[in-house]
Parts: C-alpha cells; sequence; structure tokens
C-alpha cells in the first residue's frame, strides 16, 4: 500500500512538472508547429528537448497517474470479494450486499434482524417502504440471510440467520478497516 502511494506521489510530482514544462514553453512559443519540426531552431530561436518532449510526456504522465489509480481500486475491489469468499460467502452475496443498488437497505434490514420483526416494524424502524422492506426480504431468504421465525395466516416475522449474522460481522469489519 505504502509503495502505491509513492509511485502515485512520483507519477504526480512528474506529470505536473512535465505539464508546467509544456505551458510555458506553449507561452514562450508561440506556434508548437515549427517547433515541433525541429529539435534545435524555432522561429524564436533555440528550443530545448526538454520544451519538445514536455506535451507527450506530460500525457502520458497523467495517464499513468490514472493507471495506479484504477488499478488500486480494483484491488481494493478483488481484496474485498476474495474476504467474502475466504468467509465463505459467494460472488453473489457480494454482488447483492456491495455491487448492487439497494445493498445498503438490505444490511439495514438484517441489522434491525437481531429480534423477530414484523415488516412494517422493519419498515419503521429502517425509514424504508413498507414495500420494499417486502422485497429485500424476499431477497434476504432467497440467500439464506433472513428467515420465517414465525407465521400466522399472512402475518409473518422475520429474523436473521446464523449465516446473515456472519455476513454483518464482515461488513463491520470491513466498515472498521476502511474507517
Amino acid at each position: 500500500m505504502k509503495g502505491r502511494k509513492l509511485i502515485l506521489f512520483l507519477l504526480a510530482a512528474f506529470a505536473s512538472l512535465e505539464t508546467l514544462v509544456a505551458v510555458v514553453g506553449a507561452l514562450v512559443t508561440p506556434s508548437w508547429g515549427p517547433a515541433l519540426t525541429s529539435l534545435t531552431t524555432t522561429q524564436g530561436g533555440p528550443t530545448s528537448p526538454f520544451v519538445l518532449y514536455a506535451p507527450p510526456l506530460s500525457i502520458a504522465g497523467w495517464i499513468a497517474v490514472g493507471l495506479v489509480v484504477f488499478q488500486g481500486r480494483a484491488s481494493r475491489h478483488s481484496q474485498v470479494k476474495s474476504l467474502f469468499a475466504r468467509k465463505g460467502f459467494g460472488g453473489d452475496v457480494y454482488d447483492l450486499m456491495i455491487g448492487m443498488r439497494g445493498g445498503g437497505s438490505r444490511v439495514s434490514l438484517l441489522q434491525n434482524m437481531d429480534s423477530p420483526r414484523h415488516r412494517l416494524e422493519l419498515s419503521e424502524l429502517t425509514g424504508i417502504d413498507w414495500k420494499e422492506v417486502d422485497r429485500q426480504l424476499a431477497v434476504l431468504e432467497k440467500y439464506g440471510l433472513a428467515k420465517v421465525y414465525a407465521q400466522s395466516g399472512t402475518v409473518k416475522l422475520y429474523q436473521v440467520t446464523e449465516q446473515g449474522k456472519l455476513l454483518l460481522g464482515l461488513i463491520a469489519e470491513l466498515n472498521n478497516k476502511t474507517a
């Protein structure tokens, strides 16, 4: 991690310096056309190769910075996904809780099902519309993260499963690492 930050810092410093040289060179040399045709002279006299190569080096430097940042984000994504796998959760559960819309709602519902609760009660506790609570509970039940604790007619009480508790612990662990 420290190595990536150092590389990112050095690349950003290099790209910034090259951008500065390119801007100063553009101000000193009004037209880059003649400057690019000759390494030794332009309309105004001799031109340094530093000025001539600054624009492409600046662009290359900023592209490299972008690639390092993207690689870091992709690496973080794969680290979290592999942590889910080590804890016994498949990629589908990772996508369900982290990668897809509604993940925050599902986590909130699981956190509020420490004791058996009705969907209306969960709606009031979480601030989520009861119809959405109903949809999310069906998804959580399908993945084995929540279960029907008791049922009387159409009234169902839901509770988090052991698998769901394990998932909540994993999410809390991830939140602690990023905080």
